[in-house]
């Protein structure tokens, strides 16, 4: 085979090569524009629905500020102790919700230095009576005698103060304020039959006469009252005596001092005497005693610790009658006044509530008790120190347009609702009136029935 005819076998072989490939090239092409020719198929996205706003109608009612606070049924005649001067206490011996009797000892402070120190001055005090001179041992027995004196005449004067009648007053108090109350239920009764014409005649007279024994029993109370205050007072009376006759023996021993210097007055036997005295005294006030008959509500002191003088540590009271005791912020206090109605319950026991009235409020920070008080009547089973919900209304509009507070809009010092009426939504201005956490009063503006749509 020559070269020309290799050649020209090569050419159509590439020739055949071609042809194939534009035949793919054709198909795959024709292919393509059927695709692009059919119409795409579309999917459905589904639309969420819009929200429609909540709206409240204007309703007509009462909006009722309220000031809710908590409180502790406690007892109402409370006396604060504390000692008279500065010390350590050395025992305690009553623990709160303890009963105690008048003169019984509570506490006492650690007097051991006290006591060496009297032992010392004592001993100087005699050493120094020898150097006086003086020839009569009758001068010395003299002032001996009238240290005796002294000495008993201090503990007549504690003694006295002990036996304080202010328990019986405060008992016969209480029966005079029973007898009150007992007199108002007859009274009422009495009018009640009154008014009912049909009732006979001995259902009116016996009415009146249970009104005529209430008066006596009132009486017979006021008595009783009138005759313990007049016994506190003859106590005080006492206690002045007693007072008295402790000046005069300090007077005595002075005297009896001088004689046994010779008519001398010796500065250093008065100095030392006075020391004594001092000791003494502060042995005296070492120690704490209940001053009535009641129970113990507070004890912030134990062995060991150190105490000021006239820092409250112990608070003692009659164990009735009992009423609920707040401690509020003056700003809280000042928004309450005395005689305002409300209502008290024992925390998360609403069957308890009972109607109570504010019977005392701290005027200002000054004020020694800074306490707000109500007089209520809890069931008897509620124990002391429980913890009291006192609801209290500070104002009240009855019969009034209102909203809730959500729905109130404002705006550049401009305050509005939107209404939902039948032509589309329409914006008003609105005056307020009181306004609360649940509802505000709408003074002007909307009716009675409008439907307004909240923000």
């Amino acid at each position: 085979m020559t070269t020309r005819t290799v050649l020209a076998v090569l050419m159509m072989m590439a020739v055949l090569l071609l042809a194939s490939a534009c035949s793919s090239v054709d198909g795959l092409t024709g292919e393509n524009s059927a695709q692009a020719q059919a119409e795409p198929t579309s999917t459905p996205v589904p639309t969420a629905a819009i929200a429609a706003r909540p709206t409240y109608t204007v309703q007509r009612g009462t909006v009722e500020e309220v000031f809710t606070f908590t409180g502790r049924w406690q007892p109402r005649d409370q006396l604060t102790l504390s000692f008279p001067i500065n010390g350590t206490v050395r025992q305690v011996n009553v623990r709160r919700g303890d009963a105690v009797t008048a003169g019984e000892l509570l506490a006492d402070f650690d007097v051991s230095d006290l006591e060496a120190q009297l032992s010392s001055a004592e001993i100087r005090l005699e050493s120094a009576l020898a150097n006086v001179d003086s020839s009569e041992v009758g001068g010395i027995q003299s002032v001996e005698n009238a240290q005796i004196a002294l000495a008993n005449a201090r503990l007549s004067l504690e003694n006295t103060k002990a036996g304080s009648p202010w328990t019986g007053v405060a008992s016969a108090r209480l029966q005079v304020e029973s007898a009150e109350r007992a007199l108002e239920e007859a009274q009422r009764s009495y009018n009640e039959a009154l008014s009912h014409p049909e009732n006979p005649a001995s259902t009116v007279d016996n009415a009146y006469q249970q009104v005529l024994n209430a008066q006596q029993q009132l009486e017979s109370a006021q008595i009783g009252y009138f005759s313990s205050a007049q016994n506190y007072n003859n106590h005080s009376y006492n206690v002045q005596q007693s007072e008295n006759a402790v000046l005069q023996a300090e007077i005595n021993l002075q005297r009896a001092i001088e004689e046994a210097a010779g008519g001398v007055s010796d500065e250093n036997v008065r100095t030392i005497q006075l020391e004594i005295d001092q000791i003494r005294q502060q042995i005296i006030e070492s120690s704490l005693y209940a001053p009535i008959d009641g129970v113990i509500l507070e004890v912030s002191i134990a062995p060991g610790d150190s105490v000021q003088a006239y820092n409250t540590v112990i608070v003692i009271a009659l164990p009735e009658p009992k009423e609920v005791i707040a401690t509020l912020a003056i700003s809280d206090a000042s928004r309450l006044s005395v005689g305002m109605t409300g209502a008290c319950q024992v925390v998360n026991r609403p069957e308890t509530a009972v109607g109570c009235a504010v019977r005392a409020i701290p005027l200002s920070s000054r004020d020694a008790d800074q306490t707000t008080r109500l007089a209520a009547a809890l069931p008897a089973d509620v124990p002391e120190n429980q913890l009291v919900e006192v609801t209290l209304p500070l104002e009240v509009r009855e019969d009034v347009l209102w909203l809730p507070p959500s729905v109130i809009r404002t705006f550049q010092n401009r305050t509005f609702v939107v209404l939902d009426t039948p032509d589309g939504p329409r914006t008003v201005d609105v005056t307020l009136g009181l306004q609360t956490d649940e509802r505000v009063e709408i003074a002007s503006g909307v009716s009675e029935g409008d439907v307004v749509i909240a923000p």
